[in-house]
């Protein structure tokens, strides 16, 4: 069987065409397929002979160098096509690189589930750039797939969505409902002295760590958040000026806190996990259910910065979780490892 590179288009004509027309792009009486689609027919042998003009007739080595020449991209585009292909999937190109429909699923017949988007293990990838893929994903009503290949060939596949926190009512013991009392500012902690108070707030309310004197040692951006639900006194001015200076994403890191607090959930230190905070969904609970990194809105990710926040989490069975803040406002982006 013969195809003819054509305007970056490998194009199987007549009869031959409707052998092959399963899953891939026909036109017609002619199959137009792409440079993946073309490189992994001659591959296995399916299309025996590809030209390039009227004389020059490709082999497969040679015919793989013409395609790298046309497409910069055609490598990874490639290695990805073949990998998803020797699973059983039926890939298109389209969606930002390719459609992914499930196994044994007929193009037209189905709709695609996934759109793929491939990167090198040495890309990089902004927080804008994710949220451009949740948006396109809900315009399109599918669901984004990550490609990362590495050095060695291998494709890593990460899930994209939109983070959705299993929020809980909150219970008995409000913090704005259990009393007030002065605090001390510290260093980068804030201590409460009040023994009643600090057992309440650490034991009932899951806030700072209550030392063997029964004070209670605070973050500082537990302390702002008391400070606002009026609960603490600070003997500073302008606190949250000072909290910023020692940390320079404080208030970030601070709008993030309070959301998930007024939410119902039990944020704690993710230090241990890498992480800004984890997260708990009720008080009763063992371990932790998400780890939240808050980034600024022009982060950009390198792919191996990503695949260790990612493989981490996924390591101690949680969601990694990105917030990206802007004008007091919060996207949260949800990446996991996805095994196809």
């Amino acid at each position: 069987m013969q195809g003819e590179l054509s305007g970056g288009k490998v194009v199987v004509a007549g009869s031959e065409a409707g052998i092959l027309a399963k899953g891939y792009g026909r036109k017609k009486d002619r199959l137009e397929l792409s440079l993946e689609e073309a490189a992994f027919l001659f591959e296995t042998g399916k299309i025996s002979r590809i030209k390039e003009g009227e004389e020059r007739e490709l082999n497969l080595e040679e015919f793989l160098k013409r395609a790298l020449d046309i497409s910069p991209e055609f490598e990874l585009r490639y290695l990805v096509y073949r990998d998803l292909k020797e699973r059983g999937y039926v890939v298109q190109p389209g969606g930002v690189d390719f459609w992914l429909y499930p196994r044994g699923a007929k193009p037209g017949e189905k709709p695609a589930r996934y759109f793929i988007r491939i990167l090198s293990e040495r890309g990089f990838l902004s927080l804008k750039e994710l949220d451009a893929l949740l948006i396109l994903a809900r315009n399109m009503r599918k669901e984004p797939i990550i490609a990362v290949v590495d050095e060695e060939s291998d494709v890593t596949y990460y899930e994209v969505k939109e983070a959705k926190f299993e929020f809980v009512e909150k219970g008995e013991g409000k913090a704005e409902e259990i009393g007030k009392a002065k605090a001390t500012l510290l260093g980068d902690r804030v201590v409460l002295w009040d023994t009643d108070l600090a057992k309440n707030l650490h034991i009932n309310n899951f806030y700072g760590k209550l030392t063997k004197e029964k004070r209670l040692l605070l973050s500082l951006v537990e302390a702002a958040y008391l400070m606002k639900k009026n609960v603490l006194e600070i003997d500073t001015g302008q606190f949250i000026e000072y909290a910023s200076s020692i940390e320079s994403d404080f208030m970030d890191k601070y709008v993030v806190y309070e959301y998930l607090r007024e939410k119902g959930l039990i944020i704690k230190t993710g230090f241990k996990f890498g992480s800004h905070f984890r997260v708990y969904k009720a008080a009763n609970q063992k371990h932790s259910s998400y780890l939240i990194h808050v980034l600024p809105e022009e982060h950009v990710f390198s792919m191996p910065e990503l695949a260790r926040a990612v493989r981490l989490a996924h390591g101690v069975k949680k969601r990694m979780i990105f917030a990206r803040t802007f004008n007091q406002r919060i996207r949260y982006v949800d990446v996991g490892r996805m095994k196809l």
